[in-house]
């Protein structure tokens, strides 16, 4: 007990600096509170401050996720008066045991072995050179994205095949470093090509809007130009690292042994394989997928290739976050500061839909991206209160897709990213490595709106 108390809630070091730290993280939340801006009630100016004092703590690091996330929770339940089905609508919705599944079923995947003894193999066969180590990546996260549904997992796992292939090919660490950056960077970039490609920001983000959007609808305005801006990106990366990859050849020296499946392996990949193929084909059998997760990881337990330690895999400090991060939306809306916070930001939108228009909601996404940091908290304050604004102009699904698009491709800094943060602390590649592509890839993403996703969603009929 007091190992987990030291971990997921005591500070690593409690010590002057941190304790002036955490006195001058009050200083912006108590301005708030008593300057009372936009017209705010002592209530609304309390809940506002308290999100403010939480996102501080979680882009800082100054207390931890799951302290700052009870924090946000109880203030919300003791201060906003807007209920506790506002307050708790991730843990309540289905997305929630969704995604507690598919860390077990993700751990099945890994435990069988289907990712690594299949592609590493594969790999030493296609990838002889940088180029085709990211052409590769980005293939293989399209291929893995309903093999291995949640997205976490699904970086972890993939992150692991190149590490082990790129080191069993010995290329020197500067190349290693950029080839790995890679693998962080168009994971992100991949999982807006469909909504389940990332259960948790995609589902956050599609979450606030009244009519539903499928996973069919998000593919059909998404995939396509998704993959055409990851092409131009992955030859502005080329560009900015050549010096690093210009001319050199990966060459696994060492092959990797080949090894059967066992009986046990085998039956695995049955269900697993069946799995995926009820997931694909939902929309015809009408079962629920979750119903489908649960009874496939049982029948992963029974077989042995789920064990009790594999309960682990369940992250619980993303999921009180994210608990905590999908209520601020909802609270910030039913209690009225959305409605005043964005209805101040109204003045500086044209009166008419046009192509300005977009960028400016491009722009709000991105700044507040850069001061809040993750891509959830950012979606869960922007989407709602662009739906204030924009609402009356810009169609619910569309606003979606300009959050997403703001913030999945917007990464100045190892902190705007969940994948980067765990790169940089994994010690894969160097934070400079970020900026380096980051400020560019920023002024590309207004480009592709102007060029590509506009003149797209327009063919489509869906602005």
């Amino acid at each position: 007990m007091k190992e987990i108390w030291k971990e997921y809630v005591l500070p690593d070091r409690a010590d002057r600096q941190w304790y002036s730290r955490l006195f001058m993280s009050f200083v912006l939340p108590a301005v708030l509170f008593f300057l009372r801006p936009v017209g705010m009630d002592l209530r609304e100016s309390a809940v506002t401050a308290g999100v403010v004092l939480a996102i501080i703590w979680w882009s800082s690091g100054i207390v931890k996720k799951i302290p700052a996330a009870v924090f946000l929770l109880l203030l919300f339940m003791l201060v906003s008066q807007t209920g506790y089905q506002t307050v708790f609508s991730f843990p309540l919705s289905e997305t929630f045991p969704m995604l507690v599944i598919t860390y077990l079923f993700s751990r099945a995947i890994s435990n069988a072995g289907m990712i690594d003894r299949i592609c590493s193999p594969l790999l030493e066969r296609v990838v002889h050179t940088p180029f085709q180590c990211l052409l590769a990546v980005i293939a293989l996260f399209y291929l893995t994205m309903y093999v291995i549904p949640q997205p976490l997992a699904r970086l972890i796992i993939v992150a692991a095949v190149f590490d082990r292939f790129l080191k069993q090919a010995e290329v020197p660490r500067q190349v290693y470093s950029v080839l790995m950056y890679g693998v962080f960077l168009f994971y992100a970039m991949v999982n807006m090509s469909a909504k389940d490609a990332d259960m948790i920001m995609n589902y956050v983000a599609a979450g606030f809007a009244e009519q539903q959007i499928t996973n069919g609808m998000w593919v059909k305005a998404m995939f396509l130009p998704t993959l055409i801006l990851c092409i131009f990106i992955l030859g502005l990366f080329l560009l900015l690292f050549r010096k690093q990859l210009q001319g050199y050849k990966i060459v696994v020296k060492e092959k990797a042994e080949k090894q059967p499946f066992t009986r046990q392996q085998k039956t695995a990949m049955v269900i697993i394989c069946m799995t995926v193929l009820l997931w694909m084909t939902q929309g015809l059998h009408g079962v629920n997928n979750t119903l489908i997760s649960a009874v496939s990881t049982a029948l992963l337990y029974g077989i042995r290739i789920l064990h009790r330690e594999d309960i682990k895999a369940i992250d619980v400090t993303t999921l009180i976050f994210l608990t905590a991060a999908f209520s601020i939306g909802g609270v910030m809306e039913a209690c009225g500061v959305a409605d005043k916070v964005f209805g101040a930001l109204q003045g500086f939108f044209p009166q008419q839909l046009s192509v300005p228009y977009f960028l400016i909601m491009i722009f709000a996404g991105m700044a507040l991206h850069m001061v809040l940091g993750s891509n959830t908290t950012t979606l869960s304050v922007i989407v709602p209160g662009m739906m204030i604004i924009c609402g009356g102009l810009v169609p619910e699904e569309v606003i979606v897709y300009i959050g997403i698009i703001s913030v999945s491709f917007h990464a100045v800094l190892p902190f705007h990213s969940v994948s980067l943060m765990i790169g940089t602390s994994d010690g894969y590649f160097p934070s400079k490595y970020v900026t380096k592509l980051g400020i560019p890839v920023t002024v590309l993403v207004y480009l592709a709106a102007i060029c590509l996703f506009l003149p797209y969603w327009k063919l489509i009929q869906l602005i």
